[in-house]
């Protein structure tokens, strides 16, 4: 567990905060390209890290963010009129740029030069496969772009969606990290009671999870430190002689990669909004083929990990705390461990349960938490070291992005991390 100092500084992410600060190290993702469709149209309202902002498309289809609020009087400037390059406030014709540069100011005189004084926070956009990205850090310390397999796949191959979630980032991201949870919480009932039909349908499987995952209902765990944040290993034993792995990697500085299928991966972002939500991004690609178009208008309809969502511009999931994620008592006693339809949400109905930020101090942690506690306590010295002026590696080498998770088969002689096996499972090919 962690004391309640610990907890603060692990989930505070304001501006001047240790973690807020580390944070703002990296770039962040923050909308999906189609969130801000249309060159001089309407701009959304953006929070980030606890920052009130805007995002605007200007004329030239670049897209802008800046705060929220005018200078002059701070009127919003989401009411404000996006033409020629820049967003004018509505109450008195103040306009500005992408930069955040006062570039008209029609109360002044023509001989005033008073504009040239004003500037509003703004950050940098770039726009890479479909989603916004912004460094939010200073300007000298720009870092590389995490170079993501995902970002190098042709449009066809790949999928994004993104949802608001209603908890602090770190408690996600520790969901993201366990992978004790999903003999549980996303079991049908015929796996977790382990019927004569299901163990007929996984003895014919191919695939490693559906033959093993579940035999084992005692996984051991383990986990180290790496360049690009913690691996855990998740150790079954088969009865054949052999160990199934499964590998959950967590990546700097809210990133998790879950094990997945030998040809179709994802990871998730859990991006502070403030310090009670977060934005839960998937990201799926396939390394040998284009995507179904039947799978990803089931995606854009909430299955699998793609949570359902509500219309408008915050991605409201569907099936959320307010309505207890329409949670079906009859197929919980009939169907499924939770009753809870979508893996998403099946994740949103215990983690949004601890609260916004859950009270580490009264955990009572297992075996199986390792990996979290190895996690937690990586961010911490990441954000402490930064504080005594080491800046963070991993937001300045992108390549330590590049790279898969996977499951696999080892024997009792092999090493978890070191052994070929696991980096040809590991490394990324496009």
């Amino acid at each position: 567990m962690l004391s309640i100092e610990e907890n603060k500084k692990l989930c505070e992410t304001d501006q001047g905060t240790i973690m807020g600060d580390y944070i703002r190290r990296f770039w962040i993702p923050f909308r999906l390209s189609s969130d801000v469709p249309e060159a001089d149209g309407a701009p959304i309202r953006i929070k980030l890290m606890g920052e009130d902002l805007l995002a605007f498309r200007n004329t030239k289809g670049d897209v802008g963010l800046i705060q929220s609020n005018c200078p002059h009087r701070w009127a919003d400037l989401f009411f404000g009129r996006n033409e020629e390059s820049g967003i004018r406030c509505t109450y008195h014709g103040w306009k500005f740029d992408s930069e955040g540069n006062c570039v008209d100011m029609p109360t002044e005189t023509d001989e005033s030069t008073y504009k040239d004084k004003i500037k509003i926070a703004a950050y940098p956009v770039k726009e890479i496969a479909g989603i916004l990205w912004t460094y939010m850090g200073p300007k000298q310390l720009t870092p590389e772009i995490p170079d993501f397999e995902y970002l190098k796949m042709p449009e066809s191959h790949r999928f994004v969606s993104w949802n608001w979630q209603q908890t602090n980032y770190a408690q996600a991201i520790e969901g993201g990290i366990d992978s004790a949870h999903s003999n549980y919480l996303h079991a049908s009932l015929d796996a977790y009671n382990m019927t004569e039909a299901w163990k007929e349908q996984w003895q014919k499987s191919q695939n490693l999870r559906d033959k093993y995952h579940a035999r084992d209902q005692h996984p051991k765990f383990f986990a180290e430190d790496t360049d690009y944040g913690v691996i855990t290993g998740a150790r079954r034993d088969t009865g054949e002689g052999e160990f199934y792995w499964r590998y959950n990697l967590f990546l700097l500085p809210f990133y998790t990669m879950p094990p997945s299928a030998p040809t179709q991966k994802f990871f998730h972002a859990f991006v502070p909004i403030d310090d009670h939500n977060n934005m839960r991004w998937t990201f799926v690609w396939n390394l040998a083929r284009p995507l179904l178009a039947t799978d990803v208008e089931d995606w854009r309809n909430g299955s699998g990990l793609h949570a359902a969502a509500l219309p408008g511009p915050d991605h409201w999931p569907l099936r959320n705390k307010e309505n207890d994620y329409l949670i079906n008592r009859d197929y919980q006693k009939t169907l499924s461990f939770t009753g809870i339809t979508g893996t998403g949400e099946q994740d949103f109905s215990v983690q949004e349960g601890m609260g916004p930020i859950t009270p580490r101090n009264k955990e009572h942690l297992g075996t199986t938490d390792i990996g979290i506690i190895k996690s937690r306590r990586r961010l911490l010295k990441e954000a402490t070291a930064l504080q005594d002026g080491s800046e963070p590696e991993a937001a300045s080498k992108g390549n330590f992005y590049y790279l898969r998770s996977g499951d696999v088969l080892l024997g009792p002689e092999q090493n978890w991390v070191k052994d070929p096996v696991i980096q040809d499972l590991q490394t990324a090919t496009w």
